[in-house]
């Protein structure tokens, strides 16, 4: 009885575990954190969720779909867009104002406010 079993075992279909579903999902959000890689936090939340989403697709397979291949590739780029542009925004700030302190001294000139509760009330942030 035991090799009839085995037997019945052999001959169930391959069962695809992967989900074409959430490939199909990394690759929209891989399309998104490319497109909005200057909207710099709705970038790294679609980039994040791709590439887990594309890593989900697999299903315990080895190799990944080719949309879940591109979702990975395109939210692994907009991230790294988006991580580029953070990076340079703060060597821009160094470089040009010589620290965070001197630009926001120039930003407090710019509005006229003698000190940072002055700026923020102007602002409407604080009361």
């Amino acid at each position: 009885m035991d090799f009839e079993q085995n037997m019945d075992m052999m001959k169930t279909p391959y069962q695809n575990k992967r989900s074409d579903s959430m490939a199909l999902a990394s690759l929209i959000l891989g399309i998104i954190a490319v497109v909005t890689s200057g909207c710099i936090y709705l970038a790294i939340v679609c980039g994040s969720l791709g590439i887990i989403f594309a890593l989900l697709s697999r299903g315990g397979e080895m190799k990944l779909s080719s949309k879940g291949t591109a979702g990975l590739a395109l939210s692994s780029i907009g991230l790294a867009l988006t991580l580029l542009i953070y990076i340079a925004a703060f060597v821009f700030t160094i470089y040009y104002y010589g620290g965070i302190d001197a630009f926001m001294e120039e930003y407090m000139k710019l509005y006229n406010e003698g000190s940072i509760a002055e700026l923020y009330q102007s602002m409407g942030i604080i009361q």
